[in-house]
């Protein structure tokens, strides 16, 4: 890890210990390597994985609140479910992928990292899941926000929210015209960012 990202990775977290830092390294390298064989996601070196991974995910870990149960849609290659599993340890954290490769991946590092508080899930998706009801429901690059809210109906207690990390303006105001206005509520958070144009997505129930 450069000196200058982790001068940003503490300046979007302030608060981060030395072992965190270390963790999200090790994870980094270990993601990029197991990459190369594997090709769970498209990344050409380790600085494009800090810059379009970690650094993208950073900012929804100030909108978590420790002791909620989050669960994380395609998580992939562990972005932000990783993340969140190391620099939020006092949450219950579940992962929800389908892939094998990817699974086997999420659970190495969990094991690696020796993160407690995190597991994987390997299920496909329905609005008919048997999962838990969350506090807190995120993803990135999973699926439209329309389609998120049917498949996962069941799994937002009352008082949750989802979390969604999202691009461009234009493409969120395009899915939320199909959203239930009567049933959720929704605020569209810009997120800083030099190089691309990403956002926070909250949605909450309607009480």
């Amino acid at each position: 890890m450069l000196e200058e990202t982790k001068q940003e990775i503490k300046h979007h977290l302030p608060n981060i210990t030395e072992k965190q830092i270390q963790n999200i390294k090790q994870f980094v390298e270990d993601a990029f390597l197991f990459n190369k064989k594997h090709n769970i996601f498209v990344r050409r070196s380790l600085d494009e994985v800090y810059e379009k991974d970690v650094l993208d995910c950073l900012p929804l870990i100030h909108e978590i609140k420790d002791a909620q149960k989050t669960l994380d849609l395609g998580s992939g290659g562990g972005f932000p479910g990783i993340l969140i599993g190391i620099l939020k340890p006092n949450l219950t954290n579940h992962l929800l992928e389908k892939n094998q490769k990817k699974c086997y991946f999420l659970n190495k590092t969990i094991d690696n990292l020796e993160l407690k508080n995190t597991k994987v899930i390997k299920a496909t998706l329905n609005d008919k899941n048997n999962l838990e009801p969350y506090d807190l429901i995120t993803a990135r690059a999973f699926s439209s926000t329309t389609n998120i809210l049917k498949l996962t109906k069941n799994n937002l207690v009352k008082t949750g929210q989802y979390i969604l990390l999202k691009g461009r303006m234009e493409k969120i105001l395009e899915e939320l015209e199909s959203i239930d206005t009567n049933k959720y509520k929704y605020e569209i958070i810009k997120i800083d960012n030099n190089k691309n144009e990403r956002h926070f997505l909250k949605i909450k129930i309607n009480e």
